[in-house]
């Protein structure tokens, strides 16, 4: 789990602008990864182009992105979600598990899928170790989703491109929803607390805004890497 001392964010807006600028020039760059999500190889790609996106609405997409909009909400949902986390123990991934029944308890770091199930099946009977103490709100606008929306345990991450320990957990994740039986669905929020993570979710939320959430979905395993054997640095291939 990689901690931060301060979880508001405030990207200076030097970096920002540069980040743009470079994401910009990112869009007429064609990738060099192989092995795209249909297992072709995608030398001419980038990777929004593998998930079907259109380079001109996508730059045009991005372009147009309210970031202090953007990063004003994301600060918002993460002030409340830790809200009974110290600020010197806040980090990424962060998550809180969340049943039907009303209990909650969180998941720090990048625990192995055994834990988490632990955690999940404490959940599930209705009495916790570790009682969640925040203000999560369960669903919030523009929420990406990975599993049965009826499932009866939602885990909600909060996650970072940048983040190695998030990587991990991503791929934990995802053994954990494609083994329930449709028991456990997943929300990914961003937490951009990385240089370079911002210009990231950005690209993501326009992705899915341009390909819908199935296309989000498939975008962010490409942004960690998890959908290419042999992947080219992420920064040369947006």
């Amino acid at each position: 789990m990689e901690n931060i001392k301060n979880p508001k964010i405030n990207t200076p807006t030097a970096i920002i602008v540069a980040g743009f600028l470079v994401m910009l020039a990112i869009l007429i760059t064609k990738g060099g990864s192989q092995g795209g999500v249909n297992g072709a190889t995608n030398k001419d790609q980038t990777l929004s182009a593998q998930v079907g996106v259109n380079k001109e609405k996508f730059a045009a997409c991005i372009k147009n992105t309210d970031q202090a909009a953007l990063q004003t909400k994301i600060g918002a949902s993460v002030e409340a979600a830790m809200k009974g986390v110290p600020t010197d123990q806040r980090g990424t991934p962060y998550s809180v598990i969340v049943g039907k029944n009303g209990i909650k308890t969180e998941v720090r770091g990048a625990l192995p899928a055994t834990e988490v199930q632990k955690l999940i099946d404490e959940v599930n009977a209705g009495k916790v170790t570790t009682a969640y103490t925040g203000e999560i709100a369960v669903t919030e606008p523009g929420d990406h989703l990975l599993g049965n929306p009826d499932a009866p345990i939602v885990v909600i991450e909060y996650s970072d491109y940048e983040c190695p320990y998030c990587k991990s957990f991503h791929t934990t994740m995802d053994q954990i929803v494609k083994g329930s039986d449709g028991k456990v669905a997943w929300i990914y929020r961003h937490w951009p607390i990385h240089q370079g993570s911002l210009e990231k979710l950005i690209a993501a939320e326009c992705v899915a805004t341009l390909k819908g959430n199935d296309a989000f979905w498939k975008y962010t395993d490409l942004l960690f890497g998890l959908l290419n054997p042999t992947p080219a640095p992420i920064t040369s291939q947006l």
